[in-house]
């Protein structure tokens, strides 16, 4: 620690209390206090300028978290990648539905070009 400490006091539900001493043990944390340490740095570290938009956490559902697993073992790809070329897939289907359109709009001009001027509108 860095210097003196100060005891404060956290109102905490039933189940706060239980996740937060489901932590202690892992990855080096002896106590609640270095469980809500580890917390307080990662909002901080996740909350620097620098960092803003560079990590998100995403919730995902067993089934996702499966096919996850399996890309990893069969392709050898971990989340950010595939994540990465599932937003470039999507990207590139919606590049390729705006030039569906602008083409089409293209060719409904083409047309009314071609049909030439609308005898109601003949000077």
């Amino acid at each position: 620690m860095s210097g003196p400490t100060q005891m404060i006091s956290v109102r905490l539900t039933e189940e706060e209390v239980f996740q937060l001493d489901r932590l202690i043990g892992l990855d080096g944390m002896r106590n609640r206090s270095d469980v809500l340490r580890r917390g307080m740095d990662k909002i901080h570290e996740e909350n620097k300028p620098e960092n803003i938009g560079r990590q998100i956490n995403v919730n995902i559902s067993p089934a996702v978290s499966q096919d996850l697993k399996l890309i990893k073992e069969m392709e050898g790809l971990g989340p950010s990648a595939v994540f990465a070329m599932g937003t470039g897939f999507i990207l590139e289907q919606v590049a390729e539905k705006r030039m569906a359109r602008r083409e089409a709009a293209y060719a409904v001009l083409k047309d009314i070009e071609d049909q030439g001027p609308h005898k109601d509108h003949i000077e």
